[in-house]
């Protein structure tokens, strides 16, 4: 009805550009009503560009840091997520100082605690001093835009559009209209006359700066007929405004609606006979209702807030998730914090609140779902799509800075997630006010949090958070005088784990697990004659059998056979392996079996690396405790020998990585730290070597960050490792081993960006390296 415009520009920002690096995330498609990782947009090393208050790009920082104009600064914020800022469609300002005041239920509590405070908006200074401290609470917690309830005078509203005006702010605010059931001091004298002071702060602010005026009838207990008729009217008289009320929070509050107005259906219809329903008109709460009602809120476009802390701390009731995103007959939605009646202006405190209300409603939902209502949601929920609650270019740009590590439980808690939507939930049923870095409005920092006095853990290295746990595989090649290839996808090959390489008889075989979803070992195979890969499938055994896997696989060629060692499940930490003959008497994959030791003993292990030398499979595997031991296999008999001690009395804390490089056995291996070190073992003399510390020419360490991975290329042993660029960005590293030289000065592997898990190996000619993306 009302489609919510905006003025020209932006208003707020500044000429300059403004350049942030992070984790961008941001929705394109409601995960109500599609996958939550279609619907969200995630770069990992992401770059947001704004200009005069608008974000102009979003996307790869490789792709746009050399597009910068000169002189431009990038502000990098490592470790962190960049959002769009939150949107809270539904707070009282003037409530602000008797947040947590006790109350019985709605109506008592309005009567005894939120009139007689909203009574002293009737002096300038108190207002004004209020709406400074509104203003910097909801920076401080992230939120940028804020559909605003005022009080009865219009003096309230001046003194909180001339603050967001001052600060560059998108607020939609008004002054309440109610002209019963309240005390005689904030009643508006006539209906005529809260018409007639709205339209004059309609003349006076909408529009200015980023200001949006909303016509703001209380609720249907405080308003006679004649003002809500009179509010319809105000509404549609100008367009572009907005219209926000409050809508079946309590029971008790319906029932006196119902005894108010016999002649109208419900509630909703009390509402839509005044004209009041539309886009651009938000209803919070919105507990109380019927289907009918639900479904005139979505055939209208009107929106509703859930506002779960005040409802909760006011026995209101529990809002019904499942009604109001109803795929059939979905109602815009965002989350309120209804403050005062709400306990917090963080939108991420709220959010944890509504997650424990959808579990009562068995409307669980994940983070992915809970920041869509606290961004985008809470945008399409006022009419502001397109402007606000996305970094797509075009919007204004109004962003908040996540810190995952803001306290020590936060930084434990996302120490290990490995995808965006499980940090997206930590941050929402954890974070609070310190968990928000920055807050940036028009382009500009509007709030930039002090050092959080709690200690931190420690971390070794920077973690990544993906979509999900699938992550591409891509892959590049290594040559002699020519260098590292162009970075290139393998088609249609995604994996949670890191691959597995080898080249086998003619080809080079890559094995992997699928997705996190389909726990199964997948193979695909690169063909030198046509240079391309032949496409992604399923392994199964020679029953037809499909082949469990957890983990990144151990995969080596040994006499006619390619082989298989690797986890079935996350939690079996046996050792199982299988064996490929491309001909012969035993075509196909082998049946998958437990790998054990001569007495039947079973071998377990959190990792463990293959390659074949002097005649036999030896397998180096890193014990649960951190210990290192090896085995080996003869592929005549299928029989492995037993166990031993990898001698040196060190633990180490990543999978090592085993070749056979020209008469002995090469185990590169971490010794508890991120330090490379490597061993040999001799067949001849059956013992294995010191370890020693890997060195460049400087004598300097070579450090990782994940498990390295080596193969012999062209008379040198190739270890190629990951580090992470001053940015915090995983790289991919390269160093090789010649005997009379020693370590070479590592060089960078390329343009690759890669995550945990990649392996090489040499094919027909060329070094290749598959890793995940």
């Amino acid at each position: 009805m009302n489609a919510v415009t905006t003025p020209p520009e932006a208003g707020g920002g500044c000429g300059a550009v403004t350049a942030v690096r992070g984790s961008l995330v941001w929705f394109a498609e409601d995960p109500f009503l599609t996958s939550g990782e279609g619907a969200l947009e995630y770069v990992e090393d992401g770059l947001l560009v704004c200009r005069d208050g608008r974000i102009t790009a979003a996307g790869e920082y490789s792709d746009l840091v050399e597009k910068l104009p000169v002189g431009a600064t990038v502000v990098h914020h490592r470790d962190k997520l960049i959002l769009p800022g939150f949107v809270d469609p539904h707070v009282h300002y003037v409530q602000t100082r008797i947040i947590g005041a006790y109350g019985d239920q709605l109506l008592d509590w309005l009567q005894n605690s939120v009139y007689p405070e909203e009574a002293r908006f009737a002096s300038r200074a108190y207002a004004e001093r209020f709406a400074k401290l509104f203003c910097q609470q909801i920076l401080r917690n992230g939120t940028t835009t804020a559909l605003v309830n005022c009080a009865t005078y219009p003096v309230s509203v001046d003194a909180l559009f001339e603050e967001t005006h001052r600060r560059g702010m998108r607020v939609a605010a008004g002054k309440v209209l109610m002209d019963r059931n309240a005390r005689s001091d904030l009643l508006d004298p006539s209906p005529r006359q809260g018409y007639e002071e709205s339209e004059a702060l309609i003349r006076k602010w909408h529009g200015v700066g980023r200001s949006l005026y909303a016509v703001t009838p209380r609720f249907a207990v405080a308003c006679t007929n004649e003002m809500l008729r009179l509010a319809g009217e105000l509404w549609h008289e100008h367009p572009g405004t907005l219209m926000q009320t409050h809508l079946a929070e309590n029971r008790d509050e319906v029932e006196e609606v119902r005894r108010l107005f016999p002649e109208r259906e419900n509630y909703v219809d009390v509402y839509e006979h005044y004209g009041l329903l539309g886009r651009g008109a938000v209803f919070a709460h919105s507990v109380h209702l019927e289907k009918r009602e639900w479904k005139r809120l979505s055939a209208t476009g009107s929106g509703v807030a859930h506002c779960p802390t005040s409802n909760l701390f006011l026995g209101s009731g529990l809002f019904s998730m499942r009604d109001a995103r109803h795929r059939k007959r979905p109602v815009h939605t965002g989350l309120g914090t209804d403050v005062g009646g709400g306990t917090s202006l963080s939108l991420l405190q709220t959010m944890g609140e509504a997650y424990k209300v959808g579990q009562l409603g068995h409307v669980p939902m994940d983070g992915t779902k809970l920041f869509y209502l606290a961004t985008l949601g809470g945008a399409e929920t006022m009419g502001l799509e397109g402007v606000i609650g996305s970094l797509a270019p075009g919007h204004e740009a109004d962003f908040v800075v996540l810190d995952p590590s803001a306290t020590q439980l936060l930084a434990a808690r996302t120490a290990e997630s490995e995808t965006v939507d499980d940090l997206l939930f930590a941050l929402a049923t954890l974070g609070d006010d310190r968990a928000v870095a920055a807050t940036y409005v028009g382009g500009r920092v509007a709030h930039e949090r002090s050092p959080c006095p709690d200690p931190k853990p420690r971390r070794s290295s920077r973690r990544r958070w993906n979509r999900s746990r699938n992550r591409e595989l891509r892959w590049l090649k290594f040559e002699e005088g020519a260098g590292w290839s162009k970075d290139l996808e393998v088609p249609g090959a995604w994996s949670p784990h890191g691959p597995g390489i080898e080249a086998y008889k003619s080809l080079l075989y890559c094995l992997h697990q699928d997705t996190a979803a389909n726990p199964f070992l997948w193979w695909d195979v690169y063909d030198k004659e046509t240079g391309a890969w032949r496409g992604d499938r399923e392994i199964t055994d020679v029953l037809g059998n499909r082949v469990p896997n957890h983990g990144q696989p151990a995969v080596s060629h040994a006499n006619d056979f390619l082989y298989c060692v690797h986890h079935r499940d996350v939690s079996d930490t046996r050792l199982w392996w299988s064996r490929y003959n491309i001909e012969g008497a035993e075509p196909g994959w082998s049946a998958d079996q437990v790998v054990k030791e001569p007495g039947g003993r079973e071998v377990r292990a959190s990792g463990a690396s293959l390659t074949v030398y002097d005649g036999l499979l030896y397998c180096v595997l890193r014990r649960e405790d951190g210990t290192l031991r090896w085995l080996s296999h003869d592929t005549g008999t299928k029989a492995w020998s037993a166990e031993s001690d990898v001698p040196g009395g060190f633990t180490s804390s990543r999978t090592p990585v085993v070749e056979r490089f020209k008469d002995h056995l090469y185990c590169v291996h971490d010794r508890g730290d991120d330090q490379l070190h490597w061993m040999t073992y001799s067949s001849v003399s059956r013992s294995w070597s010191g370890s020693r510390r890997i060195e460049d020419p400087d004598g300097n360490p070579v450090r990782t960050s994940y498990a390295p991975a080596i193969a012999r290329y062209n008379d040198h042993l190739y270890c190629v490792f990951h580090q992470e660029d001053s940015g915090g960005w995983g790289r991919l590293w390269w160093t090789r081993y010649d005997e009379g030289k020693g370590w070479s000065r590592p060089e960078r592997v390329g343009a690759a960006i890669s995550s945990e898990g990649f392996d090489v190996s040499a094919y027909h000619g060329p070094l290749f390296c598959v890793h995940r993306g």
